[in-house]
């Protein structure tokens, strides 16, 4: 069956992933092969539309702009830890890089992360509202198709964050809460982990190591309207560059 929401998907990503590839994520997300093919069909025969950019649906602040902007400028100075160098930088959704190379991405949602050098962020959604993003931040040059394949994350470098929003609180209650959930899902899943409360600047979260049977590292970190899901084959330099650097201007203000 035709599902005109499944053709504006492919028509905003033919261009930029393989067939097959949309087919394993649309799978994941409850689409059968007969309405991914009849509606691959028509995204083929409609006419291509051009890119327009999305409004961010709530209007942020003058101190959540600010600091937006001086989070941007501080990720992408030349020495990332060193706040008072302040380059100039457009606050625009993306990747985003100085001459020097670092970079920097900057959320859907008006939230923020330093890559490490050489590395990139690509955004998709899950949602045609546009309100759960999922990215994945990787080397340039790594082969999309290998992101439906969490077992080759820890080989290849890749994390994945997925930001939605959260029906938990940005404080003491709310991550308590988050850790319960977190631990009924390890353990309904029968995997065996370890977990540990973490802090991200001014933003809670729970850290978690899966040892066995699928090793991976992970964390949930609660903003104020939104949880920051990270998955990755382990916690090393890169993890800790990603998920410790994270920023989230609707908290901050």
């Amino acid at each position: 069956m035709l599902r005109p929401d499944v053709v504006e998907y492919l028509k905003d990503h033919l261009k930029s992933f393989p067939v097959e590839t949309l087919r394993a994520q649309l799978a994941e997300d409850g689409v059968s092969d007969a309405d991914f093919t009849d509606s691959l069909a028509a995204a083929l025969r409609a006419p291509a539309t051009s890119a327009k950019t999305v409004p961010v649906k709530r209007k942020a602040s003058l101190a959540a702009l600010a600091f937006l902007c001086v989070g941007v400028a501080v990720i992408l100075s030349i020495g990332f830890y060193a706040l008072s160098q302040k380059p100039t930088l457009s606050a625009v959704e993306g990747n985003t890089e100085n001459p020097s190379g670092e970079s920097g991405f900057i959320g859907h949602a008006g939230w923020i992360v330093r890559l490490p050098k050489d590395y990139v962020g690509i955004s998709d959604f899950k949602d045609s509202t546009k309100r759960h993003q999922i990215i994945y931040f990787c080397k340039k040059g790594t082969d999309p198709t290998n992101f439906v394949n969490e077992g080759l994350f820890g080989q290849l470098g890749i994390i994945k964050l997925e930001v939605m929003p959260t029906g938990f609180p940005n404080n003491p209650t709310g991550l308590a809460n988050l850790s319960r959930m977190a631990e009924r899902k390890y353990t309904n899943a029968g995997e065996k982990f370890t977990m540990k409360n973490m802090q991200v600047a001014t933003l809670p979260g729970v850290s978690v190591t899966v040892l066995s049977p699928f090793p991976r590292a992970e964390a949930f970190v609660l903003g104020q309207d939104h949880m920051f899901f990270f998955t990755a084959g382990q916690e090393d330099d890169v993890w800790r560059d990603i998920v410790l650097s994270l920023r989230d201007a609707n908290t901050e203000n």
